[in-house]
């Protein structure tokens, strides 16, 4: 990780955990600061930036491979509290909006984990049995792309391919469905 020192992570997952834990007291979503983060900024209504990432069945993915249908993208880290703690609803919130839909979703997914390689990325979506598509950015291409300031963060883009809204923290299963709600209602 450039720019962070262990004890700097380590501050940073003692700060994230106990904010994690209030989680009930508080809606705000709970970031955790990375360094080094370049690029453009991306504004709400700007053209979301086009990617390509590796999935972890090896295939790769590109967000304009979604034209026409809304995208969340999810910045990630296994090693990020937050995020950990809120991957389950993610989940949850796709596979209901999945799942409600027939044929094709008119919602997809982009799980980008940051900084991490593929192999250390699965063996977490293993162990924690997560059942969506997860890519990997162990350069922090994407996240300097987007200029990720914070994990986890959440980008949703329109089936226009605009940046709709974004958070930067963990999101309550609440506030994901009313974003997801919102982002296909097209507002």
């Amino acid at each position: 990780m450039t720019g962070l020192s262990a004890l700097g992570i380590a501050g940073l997952a003692g700060y994230a955990a106990v904010q994690a834990s209030r989680a009930d007291e508080i809606d705000a979503p709970v970031p955790i600061a990375l360094t080094g983060s370049g690029g453009r900024a991306v504004n709400r209504g700007d053209p979301a930036p086009d990617f390509a990432a590796t999935a972890l069945d090896g295939r790769e993915v590109r967000l304009t491979s979604f034209v026409g249908r809304a995208v969340w993208i999810n910045v990630w880290a296994s090693w990020c509290a937050p995020c950990r703690a809120e991957l389950p609803d993610i989940a949850a919130t796709y596979l209901d909006v999945a799942a409600s839909s027939q044929g094709t979703p008119p919602l997809a997914l982009m799980l980008v984990s940051v900084g991490e390689a593929a192999d250390e990325v699965r063996r977490f979506v293993e162990r924690t049995r997560l059942r969506v598509p997860v890519l990997v950015d162990p350069d922090f291409g994407i996240a300097q792309m987007y200029r990720v300031s914070g994990l986890p963060t959440h980008f949703f883009i329109g089936a226009d391919g605009s940046l709709r809204d974004f958070a930067i923290g963990g999101l309550k299963p609440r506030s994901m469905r009313s974003r997801v709600d919102r982002l296909l209602a097209g507002q």
